[in-house]
């Protein structure tokens, strides 16, 4: 509201002083009057800027003081928010399952200056995430903000996705808010604090070739919907927030299905494509901002709004289009075969790709991501699981492994 309270007090002013020179001066010329109107304008925009910076200062000093839990916080966007919530004067907890990574994370995050605590933790454990909420409050002495970033991602026809994939979906995207969420929610009762939840456009627009992804986010926006409905008059805040395609480098780290070097291509250029994907610096000054503001819902960028909006108005619509991005999408050769983002960017058609992609491989390196394959990266030495969140499942990788291999964190996915 403080922008507009300067912007009405200046047009106060105004009229105050038209009225009295109206009264003790003949009329202006027309280029006179012309010139004023251009003083004013510039003068009530810069107070505008000026206000709406000087608010948005205000909420962000805010989180001094606050301790921030943070999952999937070794790299992608969960590392970027512990660091954007840091930076904001905030004490960071985060958590992952590979230790190396995390303490890779804190190491950097301290040396940016930020009070940071690493725990590695398997959210999906009920009990992992009670010892991890003791260990936060153990640590600072309070917990004012959870922030559920953690996400993991397959890419392929729905032909090639067992019920285990689904089911390793639904473990990390929402049995593990829902564990953490219920129970920070239970120990903030009274005393307040905030739930974040970052679910993603494919909760609502359920993208061809995502399908666990989407069903799995479907879910967790639900939960947190339903949870800021529920959770009113307890103290107790939940921001449920929906972003697009964001540039995280993740791509590299997810595991892609049927033809892994089409469904490479087409996704890694739609992750890295500036019209439609954010940065994920700006994603996450948007959730600071929102968490310190006390907002409840929050779209990140103008496409998901539009996406949003249309699919609102017109469902049958967005159903139709979505059928038809299906039929130029790969279809599931007879012999499919499961790869590594990381490998599939190995291949002829994959380094053509990231010469195009750029700006997500320039992200991958600012998030802690995986670059190429045989480059450990953040990873650990993982040898071939599909992890784009924080507390993570172990994959199955026949190229790679051929049995399951328990898996590291990561960052968030390009689209959460």
């Amino acid at each position: 509201m403080s922008r507009w309270k300067g912007a009405l007090a200046l047009a106060g002013v105004r009229w105050a002083w038209k009225r009295y020179r109206r009264r003790h001066e003949p009329p202006p010329s027309p280029i006179r009057q012309n010139t004023e109107l251009l003083a004013w304008g510039a003068t009530g925009a810069a107070l505008g800027v000026g206000a709406s910076a000087l608010s948005e200062r205000r909420r962000t000093r805010r989180m001094r003081g606050k301790v921030v839990l943070v999952t999937g916080g070794s790299r992608g966007l969960g590392l970027q928010l512990a660091r954007e919530f840091g930076a904001s004067g905030a004490s960071v907890v985060i958590c992952a399952r590979g230790r190396e990574g995390l303490d890779r994370a804190v190491a950097e995050l301290t040396g940016r200056g930020v009070d940071a605590h690493g725990v590695p933790c398997d959210v999906g454990d009920p009990e992992a995430v009670d010892a991890l909420l003791d260990a936060a409050v153990e640590r600072f002495g309070r917990l004012d903000v959870v922030v559920n970033s953690a996400g993991t991602m397959r890419v392929g026809p729905q032909e090639t996705m067992s019920d285990e994939h689904f089911a390793q979906a639904m473990d990390i995207m929402f049995w593990g808010p829902f564990h953490l969420s219920r129970a920070a929610a239970e120990r903030m009762r009274g005393t307040g604090g905030t739930i974040v939840n970052v679910t993603s456009i494919g909760a609502y627009l359920s993208v061809p070739h995502l399908l666990p992804y989407s069903v799995a986010k479907r879910a967790w926006a639900a939960l947190s919907e339903g949870l800021a409905a529920e959770t009113g008059g307890t103290g107790v805040r939940v921001l449920t927030v929906v972003p697009g395609l964001m540039r995280t480098g993740s791509h590299k780290g997810v595991v892609f299905s049927g033809d892994p070097e089409r469904e490479y291509a087409w996704f890694a250029l739609a992750a890295g494509s500036p019209l439609l994907s954010v940065s994920a610096e700006r994603a996450a000054r948007s959730i600071v901002h929102a968490t310190a503001s006390g907002r409840g819902f929050l779209i990140i960028s103008p496409v998901t709004r539009i996406g949003l909006a249309v699919h609102g108005v017109a469902p049958g619509f967005t159903q139709r289009a979505l059928r038809v991005v299906g039929r130029l999408l790969p279809g599931a050769p007879d012999m499919a075969m499961e790869r590594l983002g990381s490998q599939a960017a190995d291949s002829r058609v994959g380094r053509l790709v990231d010469t195009v992609a750029v700006l997500n491989e320039r992200a991958g390196r600012r998030m802690n991501q995986r670059s190429r394959a045989g480059d450990g990266g953040a990873r650990d030495g993982d040898t071939g699981t599909a992890q784009t969140g924080g507390a993570t499942d172990a994959a199955y990788d026949p190229e790679l492994t051929g049995s399951r291999v328990p898996e590291d964190e990561g960052g968030p996915a390009p689209d959460e």
